[in-house]
């Protein structure tokens, strides 16, 4: 919707301006470093008005992208047993969720720091760097002496671990070997080291307690992966610079992890678009992501898509599922009929308790003096605002609901203004204390209820249901018989693939009974 894209906008906006802040605050916010914001660089033609690679070697990208769908499957099947074990062992108390991140902080730690010793070689610093560019050059200087003679040695395995993500994923970009005579910056052992561990780490860590995902180590990922397959193809090739350069490769790489950990195609596209800032790499970037999501979807499904899943989040998918579609089920049948539902005017200590022992959030409203005719819904924030506002008066005359309904409406009424100045703290049932007597009094619900509430007939289709439920954003749908009476109730859950296959098979047991 146009209202929710602006607001993305604007968070994105306010976002940016925050980091913009604190990442230039040396130089009194006067002109933007835009050295200090994350940044993959750019990525320049090795040849003049030539492209980076052949055409031919967009096969060789779909192979890629093709083992990037393989490892990404991998690493979100071992995700989902990582997330259900957590949710099992961990999730449930505190103090273990704490120790978790505080144990794995330790291991993330020794791990970076023991890998570059384990390495123990150093390697010359290039040399002939005559026909390097100044990015190049500025990333030589990023590389890491680490038990290396400084200024003329560095440590490859450290310079990967140790530096900043984006600083890994810029060398990995763009010490771009074509395969000729170029010495590689890292070699292939000093990548697998690296990659391997990483790669393991970023699935452990995955659905820790702490704000962290999975953007940048699928990408610094991806980066290692690709240029390791490069370096492969150029040792295969015997240096003789048939291949793209390791850099293409390395990108390639970052979109096929990345898709293969994802299975978003059209996102990993333009962020990488954008990274390399060449339009000549649209056509590879296509071919490997979708390469890596076809691949990686005859597994299993994204690793955002599992989650949601694990976690039973109600999330509708844009198809209406298979189980509808091969079997003829109505509203009625897929609906809740076990409806908790107030009266236009109800009695104080009804509409508490219903508050007090359910947790819905929205409740029908049915007038009883007309054949229990759907009258409309409330929300339990107008409830519960109306409870500890004392909306309500004395059962002086000993009237019933059904003559209050003929009445006018009874005092004290709550201003909208005054409900809406409540937002979004609503008073909750659990701070909501009634004092003796005010159990027997009446509440009038008519001026606050949604009069006019969207309905389905028990026997329209789910298909038409479903498609209603999700374009509309419905959090609950009333269903009604041809008379308008409020028959049933269908929410999301109600609409889930397991939801409706479990409606498929009372219909067959009633059948068979």
């Amino acid at each position: 919707s146009t209202r929710l894209t602006w607001r993305a906008f604007f968070c994105a906006m306010v976002a940016l301006a925050t980091l913009y802040g604190i990442r230039n605050r040396e130089s009194s916010w006067g002109q933007t470093d835009v050295d200090n914001l994350f940044s993959l660089g750019e990525f320049t033609a090795i040849g003049e008005g030539s492209s980076n690679y052949s055409i031919w070697e967009l096969a060789v990208f779909a192979v890629l992208g093709c083992i990037g769908g393989l490892i990404g499957a991998c690493f979100n099947a071992a995700s989902e047993h990582l997330t259900l074990w957590r949710i099992k062992h961990v999730n449930y108390c505190k103090k273990r969720r704490v120790l978790e991140v505080l144990l794995l902080s330790v291991l993330t730690s020794c791990v970076s720091f023991l890998m570059p010793r384990l390495w123990n070689r150093c390697t010359a610093l290039p040399t002939d760097v005559q026909g390097w560019n100044n990015q190049q050059k500025e990333l030589m200087a990023e590389l890491l002496p680490f038990q290396c003679l400084s200024g003329k040695e560095y440590n490859e395995v450290a310079s990967l671990y140790l530096v900043d993500a984006d600083v890994a994923i810029r060398q990995l970009f763009h010490f771009r070997e074509t395969g000729l005579t170029d010495a590689p910056t890292f070699s292939s052992a000093a990548i697998f080291l690296f990659f391997v561990p990483y790669i393991s780490l970023a699935c452990i860590v995955y659905g820790i307690g702490i704000p962290s995902g999975l953007l940048v180590p699928s990408l610094l990922t991806g980066a290692s992966f690709g240029r390791l397959f490069g370096h492969l193809l150029h040792m295969l090739d015997h240096t003789s610079g048939t291949f793209a350069d390791s850099g293409t490769y390395s990108l390639m790489g970052a979109a096929a992890i990345m898709a293969g950990f994802s299975r978003m195609t059209i996102s990993v596209t333009v962020i990488l678009l954008e990274a390399t800032g060449n339009m000549q790499y649209v056509l590879p970037l296509m071919v490997t992501v979708m390469a890596a999501r076809f691949t990686g979807n005859l597994f299993n499904e994204g690793i955002y898509d599992a989650t949601i899943h694990i976690k039973h989040y109600p999330l509708l998918e844009q198809e209406v599922p298979g189980v509808a579609e091969r079997h003829e089920i109505v509203a009625g049948q897929a609906m809740t009929s076990a409806v908790k539902c107030l009266r236009p005017v109800e009695r104080v200590g009804v509409v508490y308790d219903l508050l007090r022992y359910t947790s819905h959030g929205n409740f029908p409203i049915i007038d009883t003096a007309v054949s229990s005719i759907l009258y409309g819904t409330t929300s339990r924030s107008m409830l519960c605002t109306l409870l500890d506002r004392r909306a309500f008066c004395h059962d002086k005359d000993g009237y019933s609901s059904d003559r209050f309904l003929e009445s006018k409406r009874l005092l004290p009424l709550v201003q909208w203004e005054t409900i809406e100045r409540q937002y979004p703290e609503y008073p909750t049932i659990e701070t909501i204390e009634l004092q003796p007597g005010d159990r027997q009094r009446w509440i009038d619900l008519r001026p606050y209820a949604n009069t006019a509430p969207y309905t389905i007939n028990e026997t329209a289709s789910i298909q038409r249901t479903y498609r209603l439920f999700r374009t509309l954003g419905l959090r609950f749908l009333c269903v009604t018989n041809h008379h308008n009476q409020l028959v049933g109730i269908i929410t999301r859950k109600d609409l889930l693939p397991q939801s409706l296959w479990e409606t498929v098979m009372r219909g067959r047991n009633a059948h068979l009974g």
